[in-house]
């Protein structure tokens, strides 16, 4: 299972760039205004597994000699188990801003949190280091590692 694999997401797939961030893995967004020749770019110039479902766009990239992974479901379960069969492994881990792909940062306990959503003295926080927003293991992480999971069945 690939694990230190760094991608790009075409627009089609920012929910599953998000959710593969949840698992770790670095997934960047694209550029905004980026066109397809952009992305190809940006995949080869760092190095990055291009994430589309335009077979186009995965046609492109084959001809450029750029990782591509092609999705054809547009159903977020389906494209998490593509991916699983991609060989890409898929368990909850903290360390990049979903929204960003910031790298995450752990709040000591000195640290204040003025989000109200968070319960004084409640599980780990964590800061992106990029954009500022707060995570935290709170109810939803139960949803995030089942559905992670789900696959494994």
């Amino acid at each position: 299972m690939v694990k230190d694999r760094r991608y790009i997401a075409d627009l089609m797939l920012m929910r599953l760039a998000r959710w593969m961030r949840m698992a770790g893995h670095d997934v960047s967004n694209p550029p905004e205004g980026a066109d397809d020749s952009d992305l190809i770019e940006i995949a080869l110039a760092e190095g990055r597994t291009l994430l589309t479902r335009d077979k186009l766009l995965a046609k492109r990239c084959e001809k450029a000699e750029a990782r591509c992974i092609l999705i054809s479901s547009s159903d977020l379960d389906e494209q998490l188990s593509e991916i699983e069969d991609a060989g890409i492994f898929l368990e909850p881990e903290p360390v990049r801003c979903t929204l960003c792909n910031g790298l995450l940062q752990e709040v000591v306990e000195s640290e204040s949190c003025d989000d109200p959503r968070r319960p004084e003295g409640g599980p780990a926080l964590w800061r992106c280091e990029s954009c500022g927003k707060l995570y935290w293991r709170g109810s939803h992480w139960r949803g995030i590692r089942d559905r992670l999971k789900r696959r494994d069945s």
